[in-house]
């Protein structure tokens, strides 16, 4: 018989109505409640709460609010109040029973506001602990990249700021001496925020740089900075903080190609760490004849030879591009015959420039064979650029949902904890019983194999006793 939905009205009071039995026991939530410690920011803000006033809402609750916010990707704090109510699964995870009266908005901007930056390093710290004793960083080997973020603001916003500089407060100023005006163009929504160009984009943002390690990528750092940062500035940094974190020393470093800075190469060599790193190469339009490789350098004269065997002979030091310079007399190239293809300036011979830091450069340039070169590079496209390229689709990174280079470097801490706190439930929850059953099917095809063998061994040997 059909049945109709009961018209009645509803009730009043729900009696035997538990959220404990209504999330699923496979539910992501459950099994991140139960393996995440989200208790410790007690005792991390105790000392920013008063002991008289109204009682705040739990430090624990707000903790999981934020999580909530990137782990289920809600477009804003206003959309997360304004859902929870209607859900069971958020409402028992966060403590709630269904009755009960949820906090407003505000106080999960306010809890930010106040904690500071500190107690979200300690959550992105916790959690990579927990990913280091359950086996997933190895830490030896590692990848290191960065990506842009929009601000929470329009380029329309930016506006020319002048800056004297020059004179000091405490010094006499002189009238003729006029101080210098620096233009700078500032938002005036997000002061913090800067334009910055990668890959041919200009951004109004911030940038986060990682280091990814290779066995599951991990992520073991995460700083922020503004989109105007240079990427090679940052490896120091980034390597120090990747071993302070897991407190392993770094063996391999992979990067692309703006990391490739003689300042990087130096400190890798003398920190004993082998470098997957193509550096950026001059562009030259001689003729490959008279290419500046062409030229054979001599460590011991500390001067360069022409492939016509004259000399190259260092003349002074260029700062500003970090470089030496060496220079060849314009009358004897003039009596070279290969004086029109190789010399090009009007004035002067054949000059040459020459990094301070050029013999570490040629040391990553042939550290590695090109296989390994190649696969350390592939390794991390799959692992660095993946794991951007995740943090984008499943919690919103590309774009910063606060203003200020302290929230959006707490928003990006956020989402690379809960990152790992994925792969650390796919490792604690995964599923072996495929893998026995691979197990299994192979030996038994193996011990088929093998029977049949020794069957047909037999086979030819009583053949032969036959036969003879």
């Amino acid at each position: 018989m059909m049945g109709k939905l009961n018209q009645s009205q509803p009730k009043l009071f729900y009696h035997n109505v538990s959220l404990e039995s209504r999330v699923p026991q496979d539910h992501p939530l459950r099994k991140i409640k139960q393996h995440i410690n989200f208790n410790f920011i007690r005792s991390e803000v105790a000392d920013l709460y008063g002991i008289r006033g109204n009682q705040s809402v739990d430090p624990v609750v707000i903790l999981k609010f934020m999580f909530l916010l990137y782990y289920e990707n809600v477009d804003s704090e206003r959309a997360l109040a304004k859902q929870l109510p209607m859900r069971l699964d958020w409402l028992w995870f966060c403590g709630y029973d269904i009755d009960d009266v949820t906090p407003n908005h505000s106080v999960i901007s306010k809890a930010r506001s106040r904690w500071g930056q500190d107690v979200f390093s300690t959550f992105f710290t916790n959690i990579l602990l927990q990913c280091r004793d359950a086996g997933l960083i190895d830490g030896e080997v590692i990848h290191i990249d960065s990506s842009m973020i929009d601000a929470n603001a329009s380029k329309d916003s930016l506006r020319a700021q002048f800056r004297i500089v020059g004179h000091s407060l405490y010094e006499k100023l002189d009238d003729s001496v006029e101080p210098q005006k620096l233009q700078k163009r500032v938002s005036t929504t997000d002061p913090d925020a800067r334009l910055g160009r990668k890959y041919g984009k200009t951004t109004l943002g911030y940038k986060d740089h990682r280091a990814v390690d290779d066995k599951h990528g991990i992520v073991t750092v995460t700083v922020t900075t503004a989109a105007n940062q240079t990427d090679g500035n940052l490896m120091t940094e980034v390597i120090e903080e990747h071993h302070k974190n897991t407190d392993v020393k770094v063996k391999t470093v992979a990067a692309d190609k703006a990391y490739g800075i003689g300042e990087n190469y130096k400190y890798l060599h003398d920190n004993n760490i082998m470098p997957c790193i193509s550096h950026k190469r001059k562009v030259c339009n001689r003729k490959s004849d008279f290419d500046n490789d062409k030229f054979i350098y001599d460590r011991l004269s500390d001067c360069y030879i022409c492939p016509a065997g004259n000399k190259l002979r260092r003349i002074g030091l260029k700062k500003a591009r970090n470089a030496v310079i060496y220079k060849a007399d314009r009358d004897t190239c003039k009596q070279c015959i290969y004086f029109k293809e190789c010399v090009t300036g009007k004035l002067t011979g054949r000059q040459i420039q020459r990094n301070l830091n050029q013999c570490y450069i040629d040391r990553a340039d042939n550290c590695m064979s090109p296989y390994q070169r190649k696969r350390l590079m592939s390794r991390r496209k799959s692992k660095a650029e993946g794991s951007f390229a995740d943090a984008v689709n499943n919690h919103n990174f590309k774009r910063a949902r606060h203003r200020g280079l302290q929230k959006v470097t707490i928003q990006n801490l956020i989402i690379a904890a809960i990152q790992n706190i994925r792969k650390l439930m796919r490792h604690i929850y995964r599923k072996p019983a495929r893998s026995i059953a691979v197990l299994a099917k192979t030996l038994v095809n193996l011990v088929k194999i093998y029977l049949k063998n020794v069957f047909a061994a037999e086979k030819t040997i009583s053949e032969r006793i036959l036969t003879f």
